[in-house]
């Protein structure tokens, strides 16, 4: 997960790393092949999920963006910020996680914060430049394991969520635009 290979922004965890690589080793000896893959549920530790940093889980909007379409989605819940659950937060700012796991977490995939971390890292938003940081960990990690024989390949975005579905819902339902918009240009 990004979050555990990069600690510090800009700074990557060797050791992390180096502890993957021999679990990569010791399954490939028993003939078991690895898939290196970006894991992430929700993107981030501050929106009830885990894949990058929560130091670029920042500036979250707490209302859907797109016109009449996401108003319409917040008022039937489907668009409900992070917020809106009153959760107890820890320490760091996250969400318990036993509060999290009240709720089925598919159910904050389409909150206004995870749409809009998707889109930072689809779209490189130029205040944020996440795909860029995004780029940047995967470069780290693909240089680590490249040449590794019981690495059959790597998976850039487990589970990408279509961003921009408030806007334009048809990223949803017409096959193979959201990947041809947005994941296509992102790989």
């Amino acid at each position: 997960m990004w979050e555990a290979v990069e600690r510090t922004p800009g700074q990557f965890n060797q050791t992390y790393l180096a502890e993957v690589e021999s679990l990569i080793n010791r399954l490939g000896q028993k003939g078991i092949y690895t898939l290196v893959d970006a894991h992430q549920d929700i993107l981030a530790r501050r929106i009830c999920g885990e894949g990058i940093p929560n130091f670029y889980a920042v500036d979250l909007p707490r209302h859907c963006k797109g016109g009449n379409f996401s108003w319409f989605m917040e008022t039937i819940g489907v668009c409900k910020s992070i917020q809106d659950y009153n959760f107890t937060y820890d320490s760091d700012g996250n969400p318990l996680i036993s509060d999290c796991q009240k709720h089925n977490f598919a159910g904050y995939y389409p909150s206004p914060e995870s749409v809009e971390l998707f889109d930072r890292i689809y779209t490189n938003n130029e205040t944020y430049k996440l795909q860029d940081k995004f780029i940047e960990y995967w470069k780290t990690v693909a240089a680590k394991y490249a040449n590794n024989d019981y690495v059959v390949g790597f998976d850039p975005l487990n589970e990408p969520f279509p961003s921009a579905v408030f806007y334009d819902p048809s990223f949803v339902y017409v096959p193979g635009k959201f990947d041809l918009v947005h994941l296509e240009p992102l790989y």
